[in-house]
């Protein structure tokens, strides 16, 4: 009788034991999102073309807003427009470090896979991932507004 109810408490502690590991790793994985929520924007020449809103709560979500971008041969951005009215949702979005990857569909039904890599506290650096185009360069956005 002894040996059983050892058992049964020795069951419980590893219970115990597996449940704080897996709610630590739920804490880890939410903290390391976190850091991404929030309104982001990419501005130049005084003009905001682009605004990201990264919402976290169980998985990460949010829209992506874009006014016209030009961009020359080099990868360099050569024009911009100020952002339009057709925010559109961001989908399969996932943390790896300091990286958002995420995607979206343009107006045309296009899908653009896009990277937000954090350089600072509230900056970051938003990139097109385009495999036609590897020369394509990121442009400096700011967190305007915490998530």
């Amino acid at each position: 009788m002894a040996g059983g109810l050892q058992s049964v408490i020795g069951m419980r502690k590893e219970m115990r034991l597996a449940a704080a590991l897996i709610l630590t790793a739920g804490l880890a994985k939410a903290a390391g999102e976190e850091k991404f929520a929030g309104t982001w924007e990419a501005t130049s020449k005084g003009t905001v073309f682009l605004v990201l809103k990264v919402k976290t709560a169980e998985k990460i979500s949010g829209t992506l807003n874009a006014g016209k971008v030009e961009i020359d041969d080099n990868g360099e951005l050569k024009d911009v427009g100020p952002v339009e009215d057709h925010e559109a949702p961001i989908f399969f979005a996932q943390v790896e470090g300091d990286k958002l990857h995420f995607e979206f569909q343009d107006e045309d039904g296009g899908v653009m896979s896009f990277e937000l890599k954090l350089t600072g506290e509230g900056a970051g650096e938003l990139r097109n991932v385009d495999k036609e185009h590897p020369s394509l360069k990121g442009f400096s956005v700011k967190r305007v507004k915490a998530g």
